[in-house]
Formats: C-alpha cells, sequence, structure tokens
C-alpha cells in the first residue's frame, strides 16, 4: 500500500517537535511495510532558518519530499494561495517520482484544505487527520471553520485524536469521525529498573506559551514544597514564557529547586522521565497529549488537567485528573503524589501504554482505515 502523507513540516536537529505527530506515523506505517512518501509543505516565517524551496531525502527510513515556502503571519488568504501552488508542485513532483499513492492522509486543517484543493479532482481516497486545539473549541473562528468545512466534507475519513476533540466536530460539522490517538515512541520511551534519587523529582514538558499554565504548574509546586527541600521540578521546553517564569521562580525563591531545561532531544527527555519520579502538566487545552503518554511509557504516574486529551487515558491506577487553573487542587495533588507514590507500578503503567500508543498499534488501526476505504473503492 502507497501512502502519501501530507504535513506542515519534518523534525530536524534546529526544530526537534517541527511535525513530529506526523512523523512518528510515517515511521510506523513504513516499518509496518506500507510504501510511505512523506510531503511537507513548511510555510513558516522566513526567521525559521531552513533551507527554501524544494528538498527530498531518506529520514529514519522514509523518504521525505518537501517544499519550504516562507509566510509566517501572512494573510490567511495568501497562505492558502502558496501553499496551494507549492503542493501542486510537490504533488506532481512526487507522482512523476513515485507513481500516483493509494491513499493521501493530511494532518492539521490548513494542510487538509491544501490536499483537498489539489486532489479532489484525482478521485484519489483523503484521510484527514485533525489535531489542532482550535477546533477544539465552543466557538471556533468563522474563517478558520469554513477552511476546515472544505477539508472535512472533501475527505474520505475524518480522524481525530481524542474523544473530546471528537465531540466538538461532531457537534460542528455534523459528521462522524474516527478516533486515533498519537503515537508514543516506546523504543526511546521505555520502562527502566528503579533509581536512587535522593530528592522527589517531578518532569513536566511542553512549551512555554501560556496556553500550557506553566505558571500555575510553579506556583503550585511551590506552594506544595517550599518547605520540603526533598523535592525538585525540571521543566523541559522553550517559549515566550521563559522571563516570565524565569521571574517567578526568583520571586518564589525556588532556584535551586525548578529549572528550565529548554528544548531538548528527546532522548534527554527520555532519560530524565526515567529518572524521574512522576510527570505534571497543568495545560488549559490538549487535543490529545503525546507529553503524557511518553512520561507513562517510562513508567511515570502523572498529574493532568481535563483538558480535552488526558480524560481518555488518566485513570487512579496511572494518575491523577484535576480541573485547570485550580492551583489549590493541584497543590493536593502534588502532596498526593509524594505521598503515594509508591502505590504506583511503574512497569505497569509503562506496559499498559505500549499495549495501547506504540507504533505497531497504531499503525496496525490506521492501515485498517486504509483497507476499509480502499475495499469501498473497489
Amino acid at each position: 500500500m502507497y501512502v502519501l502523507i501530507v504535513s506542515r513540516g519534518y523534525p530536524s536537529e534546529k526544530y526537534k517537535r517541527n511535525g513530529i505527530f506526523e512523523f512518528d506515523q510515517a515511521k510506523a506505517l513504513a516499518r509496518a511495510g506500507c510504501k510511505v512518501i512523506f510531503a511537507v509543505i513548511d510555510l513558516r516565517s522566513i526567521r525559521r532558518l531552513r533551507r527554501f524551496g524544494r528538498e527530498s531525502f531518506v529520514k529514519d527510513k522514509v523518504q521525505i519530499e518537501a517544499i519550504n515556502i516562507p509566510c509566517g503571519r501572512a494573510p490567511r488568504r495568501l497562505l492558502y494561495m502558496l501553499g496551494r501552488i507549492g503542493f501542486s508542485k510537490l504533488y506532481d513532483d512526487i507522482v512523476k517520482k513515485y507513481g500516483c499513492p493509494d491513499i493521501i492522509h493530511a494532518h492539521f486543517t490548513d494542510y487538509a484544505y491544501i490536499a483537498a484543493k489539489k486532489i479532489k479532482r484525482n478521485h484519489i481516497p483523503l484521510i484527514v487527520t485533525e489535531h489542532s486545539s482550535n477546533m477544539n473549541k465552543d466557538n471556533i473562528d468563522k474563517k478558520l471553520l469554513q477552511t476546515a468545512e472544505f477539508a472535512y466534507m472533501n475527505a474520505n475519513r475524518v480522524i481525530v485524536v481524542s474523544n473530546a476533540l471528537a465531540k466538538k466536530i461532531e457537534e460542528h460539522f455534523s459528521i462522524k469521525v474516527l478516533c486515533v490517538p498519537n503515537i508514543v515512541d516506546t523504543d526511546l520511551f521505555t520502562y527502566k529498573k528503579a533509581h536512587n534519587n535522593k530528592k522527589f523529582s517531578i518532569v513536566s514538558t511542553g512549551n512555554l506559551i501560556p496556553s500550557k499554565k506553566m505558571d500555575i504548574l510553579i506556583e503550585g509546586f511551590s506552594k506544595a514544597f517550599s518547605e520540603n527541600d526533598d523535592c525538585i521540578l525540571y521543566i523541559f521546553g522553550k517559549g515566550p514564557e521563559k522571563r516570565r517564569l524565569k521571574r517567578l521562580i526568583d520571586k518564589n525563591n525556588l532556584q535551586n529547586k525548578v529549572f528550565l531545561m529548554g528544548e531538548c532531544t528527546r532522548n534527554q527527555i527520555a532519560r530524565k522521565m526515567q529518572e524521574s519520579d512522576c510527570f505534571v502538566l497543568v495545560s488549559e487545552r490538549e487535543t490529545f497529549g503525546v507529553a503524557y503518554i511518553e512520561a507513562m511509557a517510562t513508567g511515570l504516574p502523572v498529574i493532568a488537567t481535563r483538558c480535552g486529551g488526558p480524560e481518555d487515558f488518566i485513570t487512579k491506577e496511572n494518575g491523577i485528573l484535576i480541573p485547570v487553573n485550580d492551583v489549590d487542587t493541584l497543590v493536593a495533588a502534588f502532596k498526593s503524589m509524594y505521598n503515594n507514590i509508591k502505590s504506583y507500578d511503574g512497569k505497569n503503567i509503562s506496559n499498559m501504554t505500549k499495549n495501547k500508543y506504540s507504533p505497531e498499534v497504531i499503525a496496525h488501526k490506521l492501515i485498517g482505515v486504509y483497507r476499509n476505504l480502499l475495499m469501498e473503492g473497489n
């Protein structure tokens, strides 16, 4: 089976998380025996340093065909126009080099829209996977709503990554969707035997942006453990909130307890998770929450907010769910986790996570969707 995956980008040494969800799926499908071409339309700002124009190379045994067009904050209409022109050239090049795909699988609203504009006349089945938190709202921007409606109505299947997102999309568009979660790299994020930390180590990962609520995380940690020198918090990620968070750390005299680690490789994050006791992320909104799954795959219990994604997989056996923007409940969850950490079975948490979210499991689900769709066309 020949699958063309349409993505916003690919992960690189400089931009480690760029297109990571899509690329993880591409690797899993290739490993499962599919012929996979990873088609990238990179419309980020010119400030995102990269080679502009066409690229063609192999990464992790996946063939990448990319077109990089510096757009950034261009008006949506111009963004779509340039994206359509770029993808049209890219798609024609791919067909000449590799032949016509059996399935086109596009990720995220904007790129699904661009793909749908190109291939709706070609009669090739189109699948859209929606990840965007902008679609997980009661009130969606009117122009985005129109974009999504065109993409979804021209798709043969719409997949979402959580039940909360499924509910929102079904409400807004009156369509039935499939739920296939994101992948965790279980070769990298894997359980290791118990460590001998001198301190209770907490880890968090996420962009340093307002919706991740890292300020509430730090405030809750301070209230829970300001008088407890046995606890330490590592926050991985970069973003515009860094200076404000640093000031908050200084204000609460947490310089020796809370550490902003910056953007690190997945290897570095996995290692720190394997050395830690629990994971905490108190996002305002998540369509899925890969960071939680990565932590659980290493055996960590988690504290998560009821923000859309974690409700699908957090149970009393693997963590604690709390309301969004509730510092007092976070403090109570911190103390509960600290006092009851031995009641969590790390190996069992890891095994249960792998059984649901490993590359093999998710690839099998996706291939099943592809086969059913192709059978309908015969």
